[in-house]
């Protein structure tokens, strides 16, 4: 039998057989693929035994109107260590962390996760607007625009990266004037529909940890990045714990009447250290360890006279008292 193509070797026809599958994971029928490859059908059944000999079951063929058809699926058709199931969940992670990031930020996001869906040449994904189509939403009330401090997040991020200490101009509630501080960052966090910069001011000389602090980041209005490097550790901060860091762990009780809020309570995680004690009433009763009673005082509050906050259990000796 005389080659159709006396040019072309068995190895670069594999070669290019199997590139043709990997890239678009789509079916692909024998006459086509031996008219493309300028082979005979016979060639083409050859050098599929050769591909299913390597990937195995990750080759699938079947019949469609009698004309044979080959395909390569659940394989890794890409250099970037990426399944396209990891792609997904990628920009699930996008949508729900959108509304803490800058427009700036954002619109990278997006561009890398479209780029990413591009090198795997996955055509079922690597479609704009499927890939940028959100499908899931976060909807928050009282949502800040980080995208006027951009800047000021990416000199934290830099300070933490090559732990230096940064000199921080902060406007505090309620404050007219911004006030400088010197401050080791340590973490930017999630909370309650804001970010913050957690971390430790310093002293005036920049060799110690005056006190632990946390920083609103839509309140910063200038940082500068200084050549004072963080001598000192700082205590890390656990972000299992409820609210922010102002004192020491300790211990309160919280009980809730029956009803939408003890449901409400029941359904959520507040604090690593947490236990929940159902009531002979069907209400609830938490207990959780927390270094932020302010934070957690008003937190009950917005339950109003369905929750009562009572004294740390700790100084109470396991008592329960309701705090006036």
């Amino acid at each position: 039998m005389i080659k159709q193509d006396i040019d072309a070797t068995p190895g670069a026809k594999l070669l290019r057989l199997f590139q043709k599958l990997m890239l678009d994971g789509r079916r692909h029928f024998q006459q086509d693929l031996a008219e493309e490859l300028n082979c005979s059908a016979q060639t083409v059944m050859r050098l599929i035994a050769e591909i299913e000999g390597v990937i195995g079951a990750s080759l699938e063929t079947g019949l469609d109107r009698h004309r044979r058809w080959y395909q390569i699926k659940a394989i890794s058709r890409n250099r970037l260590g990426l399944e396209f199931e990891e792609l997904r969940y990628l920009s699930i992670c996008r949508d729900l962390a959108t509304p803490y990031l800058p427009e700036q930020v954002v619109k990278r996001v997006d561009e890398s996760i479209f780029n990413f869906s591009m090198l795997m040449a996955d055509q079922a994904f690597a479609e704009r607007e499927k890939v940028q189509k959100r499908q899931f939403a976060f909807f928050s009330k009282g949502r800040i625009d980080y995208s006027p401090y951009f800047e000021q997040i990416e000199l934290l991020i830099q300070a933490m990266e090559e732990k230096r200490i940064c000199l921080v101009r902060y406007k505090a509630a309620g404050k007219s004037q911004a006030k400088e501080h010197r401050f080791a960052v340590s973490r930017i966090i999630s909370m309650n529909n804001a970010l913050y910069a957690l971390g430790a001011g310093v002293t005036e000389d920049f060799k110690k940890l005056r006190h632990l602090t946390s920083l609103a980041v839509h309140r910063i209005r200038e940082v500068i990045l200084t050549d004072k490097p963080v001598l000192f550790d700082i205590p890390e901060n656990d972000p299992g714990m409820f609210g922010l860091p102002w004192h020491e762990p300790r211990t309160f009780r919280i009980r809730f009447k029956p009803g939408k809020a003890a449901d409400y309570v029941r359904e959520r995680i507040w604090a690593d250290q947490q236990k929940l004690e159902e009531m002979n009433d069907g209400g609830v009763l938490l207990e959780l360890t927390t270094r932020s009673e302010p934070e957690i005082t008003a937190w009950v509050r917005s339950f109003g006279e369905d929750a009562e906050l009572l004294f740390d259990a700790a100084k109470n000796d396991g008592d329960i008292h309701v705090r006036r």
